[in-house]
């Protein structure tokens, strides 16, 4: 598995967001995860690694992690937009994504397909597992590929996302974070934001 990670600080939010882009090393079939920004490097990544991109996957609607997602779905049009079915008016909402209050110009680019807990996105050898987590925004998840897990603004290093935006839930974020501590001790956690954690940590933290 090919993985790449950027950091990149969105509009005037004065905080970086991490964009993923993962592929399967042998057909180079591959997915770019929260496009927030960084899009030209993804863009040369992609390029230089002869990369097909074939989804866009967001981990929920806010606009540090879709500022970038119309420049790159322009890269590439054949390219699919997928969010969770809760989150999917948000893409096209900005008192929803905050694209507006955060001076990030509007996206308004609608999801081609929309996921649900369980569901599986293959791309070449590699799948990956949508895992509800809704605390964040009502349509937050985490990406399960292999041992490796992206959690958007659910789950970070030592600490779980903001619950007071429009959609938020404590009690959700509870229960999924307790959903991802359930996983196994050597998962490896990519979060939307900060450092690289794995599931063992976190759960030494959280009991």
């Amino acid at each position: 598995m090919l993985l790449k990670m950027y950091r990149d600080m969105v509009a005037e939010m004065d905080i970086y967001t991490n964009i993923y882009v993962v592929a399967d090393e042998k057909t180079k079939e591959g997915i770019v995860i929260d496009p927030g920004g960084a899009i030209d490097k993804v863009y040369n990544y992609i390029e230089n690694m002869r990369i097909k991109l074939k989804y866009i996957l967001l981990t929920h609607c806010h606009a540090d992690h879709i500022a970038g997602m119309k420049l790159l779905h322009n890269y590439y049009p054949s390219s699919k937009i997928i969010i969770h079915e809760y989150d999917r008016e948000g893409l096209i909402d900005s008192s929803i994504n905050m694209c507006d209050t955060v001076g990030v110009p509007p996206n308004y680019l609608e999801a081609d397909f929309v996921v649900k807990d369980g569901d599986i996105i293959s791309f070449g050898g590699l799948q990956a597992k949508i895992i509800h987590t809704p605390g964040h925004t009502r349509g937050s998840i985490s990406i399960l590929i292999n041992d490796a897990l992206f959690t958007g603004d659910t789950l970070f290093k030592r600490m779980h996302g903001r619950t007071d935006l429009i959609t938020g839930s404590e009690e959700d974020m509870h229960n999924s974070i307790m959903k991802l501590l359930a996983l196994p001790d050597n998962t490896i956690v990519y979060p939307g934001h900060g450092a690289i954690t794995i599931i063992k940590e976190e759960r030494e933290h959280y009991y």
